[in-house]
């Protein structure tokens, strides 16, 4: 296979890490949240849940897919159904007919979507039958189960005859890179978990070479080596990682995340995602056009992301979220209140 640079290049900056690390940070947050909901309330309220996730995620993203639309109106680019409607239901990753490269990253939006219309009931039944950590034992082999199962999915879907199965990002596909997060969530404390944990983090440093390993033979056998067992230590060596990483925040690595610069950039993070791609993709000369080659080439492009992505958080994440909590608590001042007993 040819290469236009280095495959060690290839592997130090391999985005399929960066979005394996978006998965596991994703598993792992939702899961705390419905545990912390659950613990406190003794019940987790499917309905706030979703709620709050639609109005967290959906207004950046149609407001960007409307943007897309306005190009696509005055000629800039053009634009399919299936384009248009993947993206705004979240099946971008199965519809393998798109080509829209202004889209293109909605895959792993999709992928989370979907994650979110299972998970938190499999979470919800785990902990109303069996509350307390018996519902979390549970719901951590159900998760185990998808990680072991995953790699047989994916060697069979990709030996399959069926070329429309071997779309790597498919949910089934990667269904257990959200999976190595939710077990550290439902774990952690435990004695058999923290026994792993201190085993695999007691050189701190272990798990981070472990994921540029990876990324160095996924460079070098790509799939052959991804499928069966390279997604799998992957996703064991970000779980730990990242753990380590919240339990040591005065360490140098915590520092440095924890420096007022990279702490801003993760709250911009999720409208960089929704931007980047129609800044920093080749193609973007057919949207942006000749007179605004400054902000399609480096390093012009990495700042139009930052400023968008500015624009995206203040004029559209941050009323959305206020509006948010404003129906929240509309909603809960009106239901209505248990009888309270008359006094005597």
């Amino acid at each position: 296979m040819p290469y236009h640079l280095s495959p060690l290049w290839y592997a130090i900056f391999n985005g399929d890490t960066g979005v394996y690390i978006f998965f596991v940070i994703s598993g792992y947050l939702i899961t705390s949240l419905l545990l912390h909901e659950q613990q406190k309330k003794g019940t987790i309220s499917m309905r706030s849940f979703y709620f709050r996730r639609a109005m967290r995620i959906l207004p950046p993203i149609y407001f960007y897919v409307a943007f897309i639309l306005l190009m696509a109106w005055l000629g800039r680019v053009a634009v399919t159904k299936i384009d248009i409607f993947s993206a705004l239901f979240f099946f971008r990753n199965y519809a393998t007919t798109s080509s829209m490269w202004s889209l293109e990253h909605f895959w792993t939006l999709s992928v989370e979507e979907q994650f979110y219309l299972i998970w938190p009931f499999v979470l919800y039944f785990c902990l109303r039958h069996r509350p307390g950590i018996t519902g979390r034992m549970i719901a951590a082999k159900v998760a185990i189960a998808v990680i072991l199962v995953s790699p047989i999915i994916r060697v069979a879907a990709y030996l399959s005859p069926v070329p429309y199965l071997h779309h790597p990002g498919m949910f089934h596909m990667r269904a257990d890179s959200l999976m190595f997060g939710c077990v550290v969530a439902l774990l952690q404390g435990t004695p058999a978990f923290e026994r792993v944990y201190a085993f695999a983090t007691k050189i701190w440093w272990i798990p981070p070479v472990v994921i540029f390993l990876c990324d160095c033979l996924a460079v070098r056998f790509q799939n052959y080596w991804q499928f069966p067992i390279g997604f799998t230590i992957t996703g064991i060596a970000i779980a730990f990682f990242l753990l380590w990483c919240v339990r040591n925040p005065s360490s140098v690595v915590g520092r440095i995340l924890n420096a007022r610069f990279v702490v801003h950039i993760g709250v911009l993070s999720y409208s960089i995602y929704i931007w980047q791609t129609l800044f920093l993709h080749h193609g973007n000369g057919a949207i942006l056009g000749s007179s605004l080659k400054l902000i399609s080439t480096f390093p012009g492009n990495w700042l139009a992301v930052l400023l968008v992505a500015e624009f995206s958080y203040y004029v559209i994440e941050q009323p959305s979220l206020r509006l948010r909590t404003r129906l929240m608590h509309y909603f809960s001042s009106a239901e209505p209140k248990p009888a309270q007993a008359i006094e005597r």
